[in-house]
C-alpha cells in the first residue's frame, strides 16, 4: 500500500508541474531586430534637468521631456523595396523601456538600411486612431488645430542674459512629418534577434540646415507653422547609426 501511495503522489506532482506552453501565435518572434536608441548632444549623453548643452545660436539649455513617435518603420532591401516591421512606436528619451524594442517577425536576409518617419503618417495621424493609452491620449493634438497627435514634445529651459526661460518644441500636423533614411548593412539571421544601435543628436534640432534661435523663431512653437516647419526640417538628420 505504501508503494502505491508514493506512486500516486509522484504522478500528481508531475501533473501539477507540467510545463505550460504559450497558445499558438503568442510566442515572441525568434527571428527579428532589436532596436536600441540612445540620446546625446554632440557626444554628451542626455541627462534630465542639466544646463550642460548649448544650441548653435549660443543658448545653454536643459531638457526635461523628450517624447515622440516613430512610424512606418521599415527595413530597406537591396533592391530598395521595403519590409515594414512596425507601424508605430511611442518613444520616451527618459524611459529605458521604450528605447530597447524587439521588432519581429522579420524575414531573414540582407538589408541595406532603415526607413521611418519621426511623427505619425497621415493614416495614423487621426484623432482616436491609436489605442487609448495614457501616452497616446497625452499626445493628442487639439481638434481646433486639426486633430491627430503631437509628433514630438521636446521641452526644457534655456538661459539668455542670465535668466532662465522655458521652451516647448511641439511638432504636429501632416506637413511636419519627418522622413528619415539611414543606410547600414543589416543581416537578419534565421533564429536570432539582430541588434542595431541608433543615436539621436539633440543638438541637430537647433542647427541644420537652419540655425534655430529661441528669441527670433520662438520658444513655444505649437501652432506656429513657420517655426514648426523650420524645426521639423532640422530633424531629418538627428539620427545616426
Amino acid at each position: 500500500m505504501k508503494s502505491i501511495y508514493v506512486i500516486i503522489v509522484i504522478a500528481l506532482f508531475t501533473a501539477c508541474t507540467k510545463k505550460v506552453t504559450a497558445p499558438p501565435g503568442t510566442e515572441e518572434p525568434v527571428t527579428g531586430l532589436v532596436l536600441n536608441v540612445s540620446y546625446h548632444a554632440d557626444q554628451v549623453p542626455l541627462v534630465a534637468d542639466s544646463f550642460i548643452y548649448t544650441t548653435q545660436a549660443g543658448y545653454q539649455y536643459s531638457v526635461n521631456n523628450l517624447i515622440y513617435y516613430l512610424s512606418r518603420i521599415s527595413l530597406i532591401k537591396q533592391d530598395s523595396s521595403l519590409v515594414e516591421v512596425k507601424d508605430y512606436l511611442f518613444m520616451d528619451a527618459f524611459n529605458a523601456n521604450t528605447n530597447k524594442v524587439v521588432l519581429g517577425a522579420i524575414p531573414a536576409g540582407n538589408y541595406i538600411g532603415l526607413k521611418f518617419n519621426i511623427g505619425l503618417d497621415p493614416k495614423l495621424n487621426r484623432t482616436d486612431s491609436l489605442p487609448t493609452t495614457v501616452d497616446n491620449i497625452n499626445m493628442q493634438w487639439p481638434m481646433m488645430m486639426g486633430g491627430g497627435y503631437h509628433f514630438m514634445k521636446f521641452e526644457g529651459y534655456f538661459k539668455d542674459q542670465g535668466k532662465s526661460y522655458g521652451f516647448n518644441m511641439h511638432l504636429g500636423t501632416d506637413t511636419c512629418l519627418i522622413p528619415v533614411k539611414l543606410y547600414k548593412a543589416i543581416t537578419i539571421t534565421e533564429g536570432t534577434k539582430t541588434p542595431i544601435f541608433m543615436n539621436m543628436n539633440i543638438n541637430e534640432w537647433f542647427r541644420n540646415p537652419a540655425v534655430f534661435d529661441f528669441n527670433t523663431d520662438g520658444n513655444y512653437i505649437m501652432g506656429n507653422v513657420v517655426a514648426m516647419k523650420k524645426f521639423a526640417n532640422n530633424g531629418v538628420d538627428v539620427f545616426k547609426f
